[in-house]
């Protein structure tokens, strides 16, 4: 070692043992934490003797490795003001200055607690005491902070412990959604905390530990998903460990959960997993996993899909027919919509499917609709409306191939479907009356529509279904007005007798058993009664009501 190197380090050692100095004089006036602060001292005076004893070696002759000394001199200069910043918060305050502290001395005893508790459990009480400090609506967050808040929680956030993880990073969200100024700077170190522990260098319970707290932290705090350290840290590294064989399953389903959270409503958290290799791997998943991953990995698919009907450079970007992961992804799809019996996949597989309605070409779509139209005689009736409801978007007013894909679902027999679901009171009703409206639109289909009784069924409509409804208040009476335009003569002449018969059928039949009971308890026996009644109703409804009185 030469001269200028010990000259430089005895200046530094004197630094320290002065820095040491000062600890215990503030440890000396403290006022509160005695108990604390004096075992706190000891080992301050006992690192301030190792300290000093250092000189007489940088003196002798002997060689002296100088690296080792100054790391941990270094560390001990960190470790010496920290002990100072918490020390000096325990000092006696003037008077006058408790009037305007507020919080302040319960903000000082909960970070000391979470930099110095003797025990994890009772860090973690006081982060989540900090927590609920910030939720004060009288709290000034940027006390905590001022006081050094930041560096204590983020400590804990490194401790070995789900829970510690999650009382930490709960007050670290809570202050990023307060703080504006620092909000960024507290999610880069939290997400930075967690994403060094989703690394592959990570022991397995550290990965799964760090996905669980993403996956908490995105559904909590949705807000913080914006940030760019989000996706550029944490959400490529949860992909890699998605996509590894060497993950267990277990890691797995903890990264799907988080990566499903972080993409519901994320338009730039999407965009990563479609520029990633997230869509061939969540392809890949989805054919060969089971049960709880496979299902978060359709979910997954699913927001993807909801991004990308309502944002079109996103679909068109992601979406393109030459992309292989799409297409391996979206055979995936449609091979649950077909093959698997288990509703819990086929709704969120079929919602995914009708979210890229505009991105089907015409001869794609016809294999597409008639996979669905298949699922409207499902027996679950979630199956059977999400079915209609992904037509719909195939054949609405949006789609630049409607024409195309509704001729599709004429030819594939979807009518006839589409006629049962309208007469059934469920779920799926008005979903199917909308998509019949949605056919009516194309005069090509009147005929079909007609001939299977769609337009008596549009009149037919329970106001009860179009008021829930308020679409439909514009859609059916549009419908009946087109269809009833394309009507033939000789569809004309039936359908007028057909509905007066159906309108009495259903609806009229109903009201006259109700008037013929009442009739026979106010004739008491006199047969003329009912017979004059008959004659009466006749005469304003015409003789189509003879077959129901006589029913």
């Amino acid at each position: 070692m030469s001269s200028e190197q010990k000259k430089l380090m005895k200046n530094l050692l004197l630094d320290m043992i002065l820095l040491g100095q000062d600890v215990c004089s503030a440890i000396n006036r403290s006022n509160s934490f005695k108990v604390k602060c004096s075992e706190l001292g000891m080992r301050v005076n006992r690192l301030l003797l190792m300290l000093r004893s250092l000189p007489r070696f940088l003196t002798s002759a002997a060689p002296f490795y100088l690296l080792t000394v100054n790391s941990i001199v270094v560390k001990l200069e960190d470790n010496f003001k920290v002990a100072q910043r918490v020390v000096h918060n325990c000092k006696p305050r003037r008077r006058l200055c408790r009037f305007f502290t507020g919080h302040i001395f319960l903000v000082w005893s909960y970070i000391a607690t979470v930099e110095m508790g003797p025990s994890l459990d009772g860090r973690i009480e006081a982060a989540h005491l900090l927590a609920s400090l910030v939720q004060q609506k009288d709290f000034e967050y940027k006390q905590l902070i001022f006081e050094g808040g930041l560096p204590s929680l983020i400590k804990l956030l490194k401790e070995n412990s789900p829970v510690a993880h999650i009382a930490a990073a709960n007050v670290l969200c809570l202050l990023a959604n307060e703080e504006e100024e620092k909000s960024g700077t507290i999610m880069k170190e939290l997400i930075h905390t967690i994403a060094s522990r989703l690394s592959r260098t990570s022991s397995r319970c550290g990965q799964k530990q760090a996905a669980d707290l993403v996956a908490d932290i995105a559904e909590r705090f949705p807000e913080l998903k914006r940030y760019h350290f989000m996706r550029e840290e944490a959400v490529w590294r949860l992909v890699i460990l998605l996509s590894s064989q060497q993950s267990s399953l277990e890691l797995k389903i903890s990264c799907s959960k988080a990566l499903w959270n972080l993409a519901q409503g994320s338009v730039s958290i999407c965009k990563t997993l479609t520029e990633t290799k997230g869509m061939r791997c969540l392809a890949e998943l989805v054919a060969k996993q089971h049960d709880e991953l496979r299902f978060n990995c359709i979910m997954i698919i699913k927001e993807i899909t909801a991004i990308a009907e309502s944002d079109i450079h996103f679909r068109r970007s992601a979406f393109t027919s030459s992309s292989p992961a799409a297409k391996a992804l979206i055979c995936e799809l449609l091979r649950i919509i077909k093959e698997r019996d288990d509703a819990k996949l086929k709704v969120p597989a079929i919602k995914s499917i009708g979210s890229l309605a505009r991105s089907f070409s015409a001869r794609k779509g016809r294999v597409i609709i008639s996979l669905l139209i298949a699922q409207l005689g499902n027996t679950d009736q979630e199956v059977a409306m999400e079915a209609a409801i992904a037509l719909r978007k195939f054949v609405s007013t949006d789609n630049y191939l409607r024409s195309e894909h509704s001729e599709s679902v004429v030819k594939f027999d979807g009518v006839q479907l589409l006629m049962k679901l309208a007469s059934e009171y469920t779920k799926a009703q008005p979903h199917v009356l909308a998509l019949i409206c949605d056919l009516a639109q194309h005069d090509t289909n009147s005929n079909v529509l007609i001939n299977s009784g769609a337009l008596t069924a549009l009149q037919t409509t329970d106001p009860e279904v179009i008021t829930e409804h308020p679409e439909l208040e514009t859609l059916v009476p549009h419908a009946i007005s087109r269809l009833q335009f394309n009507l033939t003569e000789d569809q004309l002449q039936t359908d007028s007798s057909t509905g007066i018969k159906q309108i009495i059928t259903k609806q009229g039949k109903e009201v006259v058993d109700t008037v013929r009971r009442g009739l026979k308890l106010l004739s008491k026996g006199d047969s003329k009664t009912p017979q004059m009644v008959t004659r009466w109703i006749k005469r304003i409804l015409g003789q189509n009501l003879h077959y129901v009185w006589t029913a």
